[in-house]
C-alpha cells in the first residue's frame, strides 16, 4: 500500500550502495556495464543494449529467459544529470500495455558509507511511476529490487551474478 504521500501508480525504492555517485552514473549509462547489473531474474540474460544517455536519446534493452523468450523495453531519456539524476520513458516493446508510457527516475545522492567509513557511498532513489494496475506495480517492484541488489555488487567490482544465484556473468 502506498504511504499518503505517495501516488498510488508509482512505486519507489531505496538502495544505499558502496560507491559514488559518478560510478553509479557510469553503471547506468554504459551499455558495456548495464548486462553485469541488470538481473531481474537467475538465468535472464541480457541480449542487445542501447544507452543514449541524452535529453530525447534512446534506451532499449533485451532480457532473454533460458527458453529464449524475449522482453525488450523501450524508452527515451527525458531529463539526464550528470552523476545526479537519469529519467526515461519505459514500455514494453515485447508486452504492450504492461507497464506502458511509465516513467522511471534515477536519483543519486553523495552519501555517508557507515560500513566503510570514509569511503564513498550513495543513497539511489529509484521511482517508477505511472504503472495504474498492482500487477504492474508487483512485477516491476520484484524487478527492480533484484536489478538495485545487482547494481550494488556491480559498482563495488563484485560479479552480481555470482554473488546473487551462484552464476557467472559470462555463463
Amino acid at each position: 500500500m502506498p504511504s499518503p504521500t505517495q501516488p498510488a501508480d508509482m512505486i519507489r525504492l531505496h538502495k544505499h550502495v558502496r560507491a559514488t555517485p559518478a560510478r553509479v552514473f557510469e553503471a547506468l549509462t554504459s551499455p558495456d556495464q548495464y548486462p553485469q547489473w541488470f538481473a531481474p531474474a537467475p538465468n535472464t540474460r541480457c541480449g542487445e543494449v542501447v544507452i543514449e544517455p541524452w535529453v530525447g536519446g534512446r534506451f532499449r534493452f533485451e532480457m532473454v529467459s533460458p527458453d529464449g523468450e524475449q522482453h525488450v523495453g523501450v524508452g527515451t531519456f527525458t531529463e539526464v544529470i550528470e552523476n545526479l539524476k537519469l529519467s526515461y520513458t519505459w514500455s514494453w516493446e515485447s508486452n504492450p500495455g504492461f507497464g506502458e508510457n511509465s516513467q522511471v527516475t534515477w536519483e543519486l545522492f553523495a552519501a555517508d558509507n557507515h560500513i566503510e567509513p570514509g569511503q564513498p557511498a550513495t543513497e539511489i532513489v529509484l521511482t517508477h511511476e505511472k504503472l495504474p494496475t498492482a500487477a504492474e506495480r508487483s512485477e516491476h517492484t520484484g524487478g527492480w529490487w533484484s536489478c538495485l541488489r545487482a547494481l550494488g555488487y556491480h559498482v563495488r567490482g563484485v560479479d552480481a551474478r555470482e554473488a546473487m544465484y551462484g552464476q557467472s556473468a559470462e555463463a
